[in-house]
């Protein structure tokens, strides 16, 4: 079975849990076409054939052996990745990794130096950058709207079920440390990890509690965690997936000109001092802001699946654009080692109880 279209750029998914929304974010980007899956589970090939029309392949090495694969997204349980990726790399192709890069900065680092290696493209799944209104905070505190930043902290209240934990393919593989690197922080709580990383220009140290309540699991189900922030500001990480069923997803940022606050994807505040110090522009500006990002009805705070793959798409995208004009993904595998690095640091400290400092801020 040949590619439909010859000038597409053929993608491949393995792993087919969270794969589920690359495939559908492959068939809605322009220039890309789903040529192939891989899943060692039966049921999911099959049902893959059914929805997809593509072909399919239970090892990665049969699915490596397909000529119209170019592009492969990795979505396999987050302590594989890198293994399956490096494979991948080595073959020739190029990678999109699902968030985060794998467990620990040295199979993140092993990954990265592959794709170097073999001369391919690394981009990693962390649309939450990609979003308009994070794209609007990044600049606004960028270009110092907000004065000089003192801060931020994310609030992530989610819930997920014991079945939830039980389940996966290998089953039970959520919220242990060798297949998930932790719990609540690692896993579902690592896009707003990365979203304020990067909003704040990188994170320096951390001083971490973590605990499980309600889970029967070996990570964490509630974290909280105290930040310092390369520039010197302060902050806060917390991270549940305790909070029955399932509440909001919180972000705040004060500098000493302003402060903007988001529910979810809902703007609460956007309160920047202005230059002239014109307070109906002031407030006009929060109310534009608010209309044009009211929230959304998708999220993730209950079932994971029910967060929307538009950004998946845009990644895809992205790197139809990136191989065609011979240029980096829009959020490569440099970009996203820092989130892991943070994590990593965050369960560093609720193990010995010190404040750790990241190797990218000494």
């Amino acid at each position: 079975m040949a590619k439909q279209d010859p000038n597409a750029i053929g993608f491949a998914v393995v792993g087919l849990g969270m794969g589920r929304h690359h495939c559908r974010s492959i068939r809605e980007a322009a220039g890309a076409e789903l040529v192939a899956i891989c899943d060692i589970d039966p049921g999911r090939r099959a049902k893959a054939a059914q929805d997809y029309g593509c072909r399919t392949y239970a090892s990665v090495d049969e699915l490596l052996q397909d000529d119209d694969v170019q592009v492969v997204n990795v979505a396999v349980p987050t302590g594989l990745h890198a293994d399956v990726a490096i494979r991948v790399a080595q073959s020739g192709r190029h990678v999109i990794c699902e968030k985060p890069l794998d467990v620990n900065l040295e199979k993140a680092d092993a990954l990265i130096a592959a794709c170097d290696d073999f001369g391919v493209k690394l981009a990693s799944i962390f649309q939450r950058r990609l979003h308009p209104l994070s794209k609007r905070i990044k600049e606004a505190v960028d270009a110092g709207r907000l004065g000089t930043p003192h801060w931020a902290d994310i609030h992530l209240y989610w819930y997920r079920t014991d079945g939830y934990y039980a389940g996966g393919n290998p089953p039970g593989w959520k919220g242990t440390f060798k297949m998930d690197g932790g719990g609540a922080c690692m896993n579902q709580g690592i896009h707003s990890i990365d979203f304020i990383g990067w909003v704040m220009g990188g994170v320096a140290s951390v001083y971490a509690k973590t605990g499980t309540f309600t889970h029967a699991i070996e990570a964490e189900d509630v974290g909280s965690v105290l930040v310092t922030f390369k520039n010197g500001a302060l902050g806060n990480i917390t991270c549940t997936t305790s909070a029955y069923p399932g509440l909001t997803n919180d972000f705040h940022i004060f500098g000493n000109r302003g402060s903007i606050a988001l529910m979810d994807e809902k703007v609460i505040a956007w309160r920047i001092m202005r230059e002239d110090g014109d307070k109906d522009a002031e407030l006009a500006e929060e109310r534009e802001l608010q209309a044009l990002y009211p929230g959304s009805d998708s999220s993730g705070a209950a079932d994971p699946m029910a967060v929307g793959f538009d950004g998946h798409t845009v990644h895809v995208e992205d790197m139809v654009r990136a191989i065609h004009e011979n240029r980096d993904p829009i959020i490569t595998g440099r970009d996203a080692r820092h989130a892991v690095e943070i994590c990593v640091a965050i369960q560093e400290s609720a193990r010995t109880g010190r404040e750790i400092t990241l190797d990218s801020a000494r």
